[in-house]
């Protein structure tokens, strides 16, 4: 029973059926990458970030957006103004010129200066050249592109005072003063979050950059362009996964490797093995071009990547690649909320238990070895293994719980927590976490029933009984997927797909032929013999469904096409594979 909960429509290194051209929307429906590609991954904005306030000149702590110049969603290149700023803190320094006295003092307080005007004199002390300058003038600072006239607040040096180059000597107060945010570079305005008229401190965030990557394929070849569809990788690639965490796994012939936001290949990097090394093996990988059999996406911080038939974690740190847990397991899965699960080979770390063992073994002169089933259990990031390999089959964390099956015939599956201890008490066919502190459940026949995570059944339909006459809301489910903004999608046992809230009620009622789990606040759903289009959580779709080929949103942007025959998609189910 497979229990990952990545919802897979040809997705990333997959295949798609169908004619027609691949490309990608936002979540108003705008085309943001052309129709044109034979395949298209999932995006993410991993470089999307905060655009903060600058501190525009010592001493401003604020100010106030007078106009974005730029919406939200328009092309941006580094360096263009994006919005006016009205400083609303504008007590600006006066910094003296050079280190000697100040000698004259030309504006009083309460006086009007112009930026650029000279405000008071400073004369070099100690020994000067007869053709250098005695006496250096104080200017009034500049405070913005178009500054008007400023008034002097005051002194803080008197004449005959001595100074200090860059030392604050005085304070001017511009009554108007003006600036720009100008971009950090090429990329999206995403999102503006300080509206025209509202005031902001320095620091705090005042818009956010969209500055992403997504994997296409054109023909025989793969590479990653921005969110406009512009490339931004020479090299291209036979296979491709996400760009997550800073970084993305390509394949070029038989090998994978890691490459960087702009396609940079990360390569040399020093390995750190977590625990004992054994026969040199952490120095025979120091400094080699980490070349891979296999390699993931980064989840959790952590990728899966595979090295002379085993499985270790790589992590992208100071701009390469950190073996951080050595290749050590016969399968391994990704992380999530800090586990992830794996199958050990002879050579398992030790807990602290068998560490206790082994020593006390060494102190009597006898050699041992711990024994290690061929078993499946969860690791931490430091790669020590998180309690005992005792599970035939395992899944993915998910609201703190994880499903199970113990070693045996017959096992039923149960619901394990954190630190791996058994919670639940009923004998289970099938546990899958769907998020939402809810769980799909079933104990005998093909349905699936609905409970959170103290096994509490949540009633779909009152009075309906199971199968195994129990009176508890069993088979009422054909198929269920996971919680997101508080909707699952569901099928019922008529065939079609709707959507349940935690409550088990139907909020969008099952009358479609296929629905997806909401991301971005959409869900791709499919009308009977008709089209794809996106749903809101209210019920109202987001997009009208025009397109003959979907994916989920990510970031913003959907993978979506206008032409070809109309693809119907997977038929999916309670525990299989949902994006």
């Amino acid at each position: 029973m497979k229990l990952s909960l990545i919802f897979l429509w040809g997705l990333g290194m997959g295949v798609c059926m169908g004619e027609g051209k691949w490309g990608m929307v936002d979540t108003t429906g705008t085309w943001r990458i052309a129709e044109k590609y034979d395949e298209v991954g999932k995006f993410r904005g991993d470089l999307a970030k905060s655009l903060a306030l600058p501190e525009f000149l010592p001493g401003v702590k604020g100010a106030k957006i007078r106009k974005w110049l730029k919406a939200e969603g328009d092309e941006v290149k580094g360096g263009e103004p994006l919005a006016e700023v009205e400083l609303t803190e504008p007590a600006l320094p006066v910094e003296a010129p050079i280190s000697g006295m100040l000698v004259k003092i030309g504006v009083p307080a309460g006086g009007a200066a112009i930026p650029g005007s000279a405000l008071g004199m400073v004369r070099i002390l100690g020994a000067v050249g007869i053709f250098e300058r005695k006496q250096v003038e104080v200017v009034c600072p500049g405070y913005g592109p178009n500054p008007g006239s400023a008034t002097m607040v005051r002194w803080i040096k008197e004449e005959g005072d001595a100074v200090v180059k860059g030392e604050k000597i005085a304070e001017i107060r511009p009554k108007e003063a003006m600036a720009m945010i100008q971009s950090p570079g090429m990329g999206t305005l995403v999102k503006i979050e300080v509206k025209d008229g509202e005031e902001a401190k320095v620091g705090q965030g005042v818009a956010r950059m969209g500055i992403g990557r997504v994997a296409v394929k054109l023909g025989a070849e793969w590479f990653f362009t921005d969110e406009r569809g512009n490339r931004v990788t020479k090299d291209h690639y036979d296979e491709v996964g996400a760009m997550e965490g800073g970084m993305a796994p390509v394949r070029t012939g038989e090998k994978w490797e890691y490459v960087d936001g702009e396609g940079v290949i990360l390569g040399k990097a020093e390995q750190r093995v977590a625990g004992k090394k054994k026969d040199g093996f952490a120095a025979a990988f120091e400094n080699k071009k980490m070349e891979f059999e296999s390699a993931r996406k980064v989840q959790g911080g952590l990728a899966a990547v595979k090295l002379n038939g085993k499985w270790g974690y790589v992590t992208y740190q100071d701009g390469g690649i950190r073996m951080v847990i050595a290749p050590r397991f016969l399968q391994a899965r990704n992380f999530s909320e800090g586990l992830a699960a794996v199958e050990e080979s002879e050579d398992a770390p030790m807990t602290d238990d068998t560490e206790a063992e082994q020593a006390e073994a060494e102190k009597s002169g006898m050699e041992t070895k711990p024994e290690v089933p061929p078993a499946w259990g969860y690791i931490i990031p430091s790669g020590k293994l998180w309690g005992k390999l005792e599970f035939a089959e395992v899944g993915n964390f998910l609201d703190g719980r994880a499903a199970v099956k113990a070693l045996g015939e017959g096992m039923p599956w149960v619901l394990v927590d954190s630190k791996i201890k058994v919670r639940t008490t009923g004998n289970y066919a099938g546990l899958v976490p769907l998020g939402g502190k809810r769980v799909a459940w079933r104990r005998g026949g093909v349905g699936w029933g609905l409970m959170d995570l103290q096994e509490k059944v949540v009633e779909l339909q009152p009075g309906l009984k199971a199968q195994d006459g129990t009176g508890e809301a069993q088979d009422i489910l054909a198929a269920v997927g996971p919680f997101e903004s508080g909707l699952a999608p569901a099928k019922d046992v008529g065939g079609k797909w709707g959507y349940l809230d935690v409550d088990g009620k139907w909020a969008i009622a099952a009358k479609f032929e296929r629905a997806g789990v909401f991301k971005c606040g959409l869900a791709a759903v499919k009308e009977v013999g008709g089209k794809w289009g996106y749903m809101k959580p209210d019920g109202s779709w987001g997009l009208e469904p025009k397109f003959s080929r979907v994916r989920a949103f990510s970031d913003g942007l959907a993978a979506v096409s206008e032409k070809g025959e109309v693809e119907l998609g997977p038929e999916l189910e309670t525990g299989g594979a949902w994006e």
